[in-house]
């Protein structure tokens, strides 16, 4: 056999091996288990002491909940962020500080002021988004059906989506404007070994008749983040 046709031989069996690496996703490490995934993710979110998120949610309708979009920092439970609201079909930003059993808020129409837990729970109540005991980052290892996805690289990451339900009940207890009945089906981006980048809760969150996706981002893991209380006025 001449060493040309040799080679060409070579090159189609590394051909072959590369396609069925990429059909089996990767020839590198083999397949994380998907529930295990989840436990190590859970605790792992729930040390880190600080990140950055954005939230949006879709199908909502404004009735519900008056929220769109969010973006800040966190250092769980506390957190600072920036609020898009939906009002009579106009868009608002207001700023919104938690801190320890405090919420602030600060309006486009004046300066920062402390709620009251009911103008909270009317408003956008954030206090437990993250709660280490009952946050989003604790329901995860409570994801039941759990099924492992495929790899997707996620804004320069290399994750597995990790898919399964969460219990309505579970959900209302991270975010107080969800219904607490049935399951919503869940999605995470997880880099391994544990490092979370995008979760998508998803189902009749808000309206028994209408289907909605929150969809929470995360960057900046273990950032240092300080948060103080805003004066008043």
């Amino acid at each position: 056999m001449s060493v040309l046709r040799r080679l060409r031989r070579r090159r189609m069996a590394l051909g072959v091996v590369s396609l069925l690496c990429l059909l089996a996703g990767g020839c590198g490490s083999p397949p994380p288990d998907a529930a295990a995934l989840l436990r190590q993710t859970s605790a792992h979110m729930n040390a880190v002491r600080g990140f950055h998120f954005t939230l949006a949610i879709q199908g909502a309708p404004p009735a519900a909940i008056p929220v769109q979009s969010a973006e800040g920092d966190a250092h769980p439970p506390d957190l600072t962020t920036r609020v898009e609201l939906a009002q009579n079909g106009v868009l608002l930003e207001v700023n919104v500080i938690v801190l320890g059993s405090h919420v602030y808020l600060k309006s486009f129409t004046g300066g920062w002021q402390e709620l009251t837990p009911a103008e909270v729970a009317q408003f956008f109540d954030v206090h437990a988004l993250f709660d280490p005991t009952r946050g989003l980052f604790s329901a995860m290892a409570k994801t039941t059906q759990v099924t492992r996805g495929g790899q997707q690289t996620l804004n320069g990451h290399p994750t597995w989506t990790v898919s399964g339900r969460l219990e309505a009940a579970q959900v209302h207890d991270l975010l107080s404007v969800a219904r607490s009945e049935g399951s919503y089906q869940t999605t995470y981006w997880i880099e391994p070994p544990a490092t979370l980048w995008r979760a998508t809760l998803s189902g009749r969150l808000f309206d028994p008749t209408l289907e909605a996706t929150i969809t929470f981002d995360f960057s900046k893991h273990d950032q240092p983040v300080t948060i103080t209380a805003p004066p008043l006025g």
